[in-house]
C-alpha cells in the first residue's frame, strides 16, 4: 500500500544548559561531523558598508596610503579602525561569547593606541570613545554606534562595550546578558549558519 503521509520526525531539542556549554567552550567538537568549533570567537564581522575588504596583511604593513585591512587596523577613506572583541554575556553562565568587530577611532587616539598596543602598554591609555563599525543584528542594527574601546594588556585585542543605551545589544552586555538560542538566532541573523548547525547537532 502507497503512503501518502509520513510522520515528520521533530528537531532533537537541546537543553540550555548544553547550548551554554557548546556556546563557551573553545574546543567544543560537533557531534556530527567531528570538527572541533571555537564557538565564543567564531563570529568575525567585517566594515560596515565594506563587501569585499581586502585580504589581511600584516599589522607592520599598515603604514601608507589607500584602504588597508590587517588583522588588527583597517583604514577606508578617512576612517581608522581597530578590530576589538564585542563581549555577550551567555544568561545563566558566568561566561561570554565575543563578537570580533570594527570600532572606528578619532586619529589622534588611534595613533596613541597603535603605538601603546605596539609597546603592550595600551591598558595604561584608559578607555577610549569610539564608534561601532559593524551593524548588529545585520538586518537591523544602526549603522555606527557610539561605545568605549578598552585597551589590555599585552598588546591584546581589546574590549568594545555600547553605550548608547537604544542598540538593540546594550541591554545584553550591561544587565544579564542573552539567552542561549537568542544568541543562536543573531549569530544566523550575522551570517553564521554553518556555526550555529555545528552547535545544535
Amino acid at each position: 500500500m502507497l503512503k501518502l503521509f509520513r510522520r515528520i520526525k521533530p528537531a532533537r531539542q537541546i537543553p540550555e544548559a548544553e547550548l551554554a556549554r557548546r556556546l563557551t567552550a573553545p574546543g567544543y567538537r560537533c557531534a556530527c561531523c567531528n570538527e572541533v568549533v571555537d564557538a565564543p570567537h567564531a563570529v568575525r564581522l567585517r566594515p560596515f558598508g565594506w563587501p569585499n575588504p581586502p585580504a589581511a596583511l600584516p599589522d607592520a604593513d599598515f603604514d601608507g596610503a589607500g584602504d588597508i585591512v590587517t588583522e588588527r587596523y583597517a583604514r577606508r577613506g578617512r576612517d581608522l579602525l581597530v578590530r576589538a572583541h564585542l563581549p555577550i554575556p551567555v544568561r545563566g553562565t558566568e561566561d561570554h561569547v565575543f563578537l570580533s568587530v570594527w570600532a572606528n577611532l578619532s586619529t589622534g587616539d588611534f595613533a596613541r593606541f597603535r603605538s601603546a598596543q605596539g609597546r603592550g602598554d595600551a591598558e595604561r591609555l584608559g578607555d577610549l570613545s569610539g564608534w561601532l563599525y559593524c551593524r548588529i543584528p545585520a538586518s537591523s542594527g544602526p549603522v555606527l554606534t557610539k561605545g568605549l574601546i578598552v585597551p589590555v594588556a599585552g598588546g591584546g585585542i581589546p574590549v568594545y562595550w555600547i553605550t548608547d543605551e537604544k542598540h538593540p545589544l546594550h541591554a545584553a552586555q550591561h544587565d544579564g546578558g542573552m539567552a542561549p538560542e537568542d544568541i543562536l538566532a543573531l549569530f544566523l541573523d550575522l551570517g553564521e549558519a554553518e556555526l550555529v548547525q555545528h552547535l545544535k547537532a
